[in-house]
């Protein structure tokens, strides 16, 4: 595609052209200012023929407006005159206004042809030299715009002893527009300066001046082509110098100007040419125009399409299209709201969810606490009531045994023994329907069964028992397992004292700090060497139940000042 450039100046020439400001001149160099008729009077109708998205055609073309989807990689055009218009235009050209400032027009070439022949002059090489698009500076006359300087080495084919020139716009049978050319050189090296000059003087002839651009030729030249009258003599200057141009104006025919075959002196093989010319064209089609567009933003766009004349000139009339790119949806204000209420709804909607499972959860927990509760309660009444009945009698029978007076020394003995065991192991079953029943699961009867515990330890060993309780509160709750390992760890160490402290007293301290719950139980016996003495299972066992409990065990003990075990744990967050 060539793009059109059109400045202030540009706009001037062609309103002039538009309004025939400029015939005359056009007419003075050969050329016909409309070749299409009066743009004043004919309307050029243009038509789009089909819409390419991402290399798929897009259904619903209409003459009103057009609908593309969003986000469109690739978007091509495809127009073209109407069939029905009785006015087609031989050039068109469009644009996406609102999308870019420059024109596009789809493109055909024009050529100059040097061809070789052999001593029987049949062709043995050509080069093929072409023009395309507009040239440089072109303003829609030959009489103003610029002639482009071109130069070009030849090398002569084998077998090749002359050649000949053809000017022509055969090739694509679509394109049409003026391919011109003047001053035409060739040097047999590049150090001549005595060229052959290809185009000789014309001069003037009154009497044929009506005919002289279709009819009059150079010496040496020839028009050809299916229509040889668009083969145009063209003057410039103010001498007799001649430009030679082809005015196609037919997508179905083409002219030539040509060369005599045998011209100049003979060549040899490998001889380096060197054509030299000047040239200037606008050079378009006649079939349809096509333009491509890469990622085209969302917006509203009208595609512009202009007809042209054969020098490249609008005709003032054109034809255009609204073009629609929709915002994507994710890009409106609205898609963002509806996101933010769906989020808004699936964030309320899981949190509901997460909170109904959290509440099912701590309701199944529940449930399973208060069975749980309800299967130790029951474990604790059947063996107060069942077994503990039980141990109990055996005491009482054993005590009622030993009370008789014809049992021998030995058997009483015994019995004593059978009843001081029953009561140890009343003992141990009230210890454990106390560690299992949910009742005393908080930290007041923590408090007092290590008191009750530690008075009835004290008292069988004729130990004097100092306690120093605090006021807990009976609505902290301390689990069952807590509990047992806390009892435990205190009965162990008031059991080392009583059996290796040789202590007179013990004092029993318990003071709870936020959620930290600390117990002491200090003598005032021997004490020992922790560094030297021989761990028995006894500290081991306090120290593991402490870790179960996320706690501590720490034994400070010197010999003859007695010893101190500290036991603290972490109470569990309800």
């Amino acid at each position: 595609m060539c793009l059109l450039k059109q400045s202030d100046c540009n706009l001037f020439f062609v309103a002039m052209v538009s309004l025939g400001v400029f015939a005359p001149t056009l007419a003075a160099s050969g050329l016909p200012a409309n070749p299409v008729g009066d743009a004043t009077e004919t309307v050029a109708e243009l038509m789009l023929r089909s819409v390419e998205v991402n290399g798929r055609a897009l259904s619903g073309v209409s003459n009103e407006s057009l609908h593309l989807p969003t986000h469109p990689d690739t978007t091509t055009f495809t127009f073209a005159p109407d069939p029905q218009s009785p006015n087609r235009p031989l050039r068109f050209r469009c644009q996406l206004d609102g999308f870019e400032q420059g024109w596009h027009e789809r493109s055909a070439v024009m050529r100059m042809v040097i061809r070789f022949i052999d001593a029987n002059q049949r062709d043995v090489g050509e080069h093929v030299f072409e023009a395309k698009g507009e040239s440089l500076g072109w303003t829609g006359s030959l009489t103003d715009s610029p002639w482009l300087r071109r130069k070009e080495v030849v090398t002569v084919p084998a077998a090749a002893v002359r050649f000949w020139v053809v000017i022509s716009s055969a090739g694509p049978p679509e394109a049409v527009g003026v391919f011109a050319v003047r001053n035409l050189m060739v040097w047999s090296s590049l150090g001549d300066t005595n060229g052959l000059r290809m185009i000789p003087p014309v001069k003037p002839d009154a009497s044929k001046a009506a005919v002289e651009t279709t009819e009059v030729s150079p010496a040496g030249w020839y028009r050809g082509g299916l229509r040889p009258a668009n083969a145009r003599l063209l003057r410039y200057g103010s001498g007799d110098e001649v430009a030679l141009a082809i005015l196609d104006d037919h997508p179905q025919g083409h002219a030539d100007w040509n060369t005599a075959k045998v011209q100049g002196a003979e060549l040899a093989a490998g001889e380096k040419l060197t054509f030299g010319w000047e040239e200037s064209y606008s050079i378009g089609v006649a079939d349809f125009g096509k333009v491509d567009y890469a990622n085209l933003p969302a917006g509203l766009y009208r595609f512009r399409m202009e007809a042209l004349d054969i020098m490249g000139i609008p005709t003032g009339r054109n034809t255009s299209q609204l073009v629609t790119v929709p915002v994507a949806a994710w890009q409106t204000v609205w898609f963002w709201i509806a996101g933010g209420v769906a989020l808004f709804a699936i964030a309320a909607g899981s949190w509901r969810l997460s909170a109904w499972r959290r509440m099912k959860r701590q309701v199944q927990e529940l449930e399973r606490s208060r069975d749980l509760e309800q299967e130790r309660f029951r474990i604790a009444q059947n063996i107060h009531d069942d077994l503990g009945a039980r141990v109990t009698e055996i005491a009482l029978l054993s005590s009622s045994a030993q009370l008789k007076p014809n049992l021998s020394d030995e058997a009483r003995a015994e019995f004593g023994s059978v009843s001081r065991l029953t009561n140890d192991l009343v003992q141990a079953l009230y210890e454990t329907v106390w560690a299992v029943n949910p009742k005393d699961d908080h930290l007041d009867s923590l408090a007092s069964f290590v008191c009750q515990m530690a008075n009835q330890m004290c008292a069988q060993a004729q130990l004097r028992c100092r306690l120093e309780i605090p006021e807990l509160p009976d609505d902290f709750p301390v689990a069952s397992p807590i509990r047992h390992h806390v009892i435990m760890a205190v009965k162990e160490a008031i059991h080392n004292i009583i059996k290796h402290g040789h202590a007179s007293e013990i004092q029993i301290s318990i003071l709870q700090t936020r959620r930290v719950l600390t117990l002491q139980i200090s003598d005032n016996g021997c004490g020992f060497d922790p560094a030297i003495t021989v761990r028995g299972n006894g500290l081991d066992n306090m120290e593991r139940r402490m870790r179960s409990l996320q706690g501590s065990c720490l034994v400070v003990s010197q010999p003859g000042a007695g010893t101190k075990v500290t036991l603290e744990f972490p109470l569990p967050v309800t």
